[in-house]
């Protein structure tokens, strides 16, 4: 890298009338500052390039190749269309305009204030990075996610996730008419991160992602609600609706049995079911 950065002054200053004559041959002081100018460069974005690069190996495999590759698409080819993921005011918009139902009631979310785990800086995969359940806890949500789909297969069936290509997912069941969110997610609705933390994505009316949102129990995608074009993913659709919800690992068995009640409430919202077993 020092030596493109030499090469390319070595370049400018010897083109012909780009210069006064005076200044067209470089003085080694000059080659000096570019010489380390470049050296302090490096030293500088090398290590934070490699620090961020090693985070996000850390989510393990998730929607994105798991290398480099993937690194560069999430931290510089998607970053322009990131959003915030916290407020809910686009949410205040939604519920104003009349989507004000609500699957998750006040009972069940009253006293579930939590304070949020630390989140990895990356687009995709989203994952914690901090708080992560004990063992007995993630097998405790894996057999209670599993029955649900067991108890419900005239909702629901599990099938591989088409957004995190690593873990089973529940999708709308065969001969359900799809809502227009249902259709833009390809009937998905809820998986598990199984690889990682235990944390969750799924999609959620909008009253109910303004609660787990103000109750410090999920945020959304940095992609919620964004259009990528298909020419930058070689003709594949990446398109996320703003109900699309991160949901964060429970640490207890008390902390399940309330994500398990986010899961039945993404159910209903995805199917328009009154009854969830």
């Amino acid at each position: 890298m020092a030596d493109l950065f030499h090469r390319a002054s070595s370049f400018l200053f010897s083109l012909p009338g780009t210069l006064p004559p005076s200044l067209r041959q470089p003085s080694n002081n000059v080659r000096l500052t570019v010489s380390a100018l470049s050296a302090t460069i490096l030293a500088v974005t090398v290590p934070r390039i490699y620090r961020d690069y090693k985070t996000f190996l850390s989510y393990g495999p998730g929607g994105v190749p798991y290398n480099f590759l993937g690194w560069f698409g999430v931290s510089v080819i998607m970053r322009p269309w990131a959003r915030e993921m916290l407020s809910t005011e686009p949410y205040n918009h939604l519920i104003a305009a009349g989507e004000t139902t609500s699957y998750l009631t006040d009972e069940v979310v009253q006293g579930k204030k939590r304070d949020r785990p630390e989140v990895g800086p990356h687009i995709a995969p989203q994952r914690q990075l901090t708080e992560f359940p004990p063992e007995e806890i993630k097998k405790k949500l894996d057999a209670d996610f599993y029955a649900l789909a067991s108890r419900n297969q005239h909702l629901i069936k599990l099938s591989p996730s088409h957004v995190e290509l690593h873990a089973d997912a529940f999708f709308l069941a065969d001969g359900l008419s799809p809502s227009p969110i249902a259709q833009q997610m390809k009937g998905e609705i809820a998986h598990i991160h199984h690889l990682k933390d235990f944390s969750l994505h799924l999609t959620l009316a909008p009253a109910d992602c303004k609660k787990i949102i103000e109750n410090g129990w999920g945020q959304r995608h940095k992609l919620s609600g964004v259009k990528i074009p298909r020419a930058l993913f070689a003709g594949r659709d990446i398109s996320i609706p703003l109900e699309y919800v991160f949901i964060y690992a429970p640490r207890t068995e008390e902390e399940v049995a309330f994500v398990m009640e986010i899961v039945v409430a993404s159910v209903k919202f995805m199917t328009g079911a009154v009854e969830v077993r």
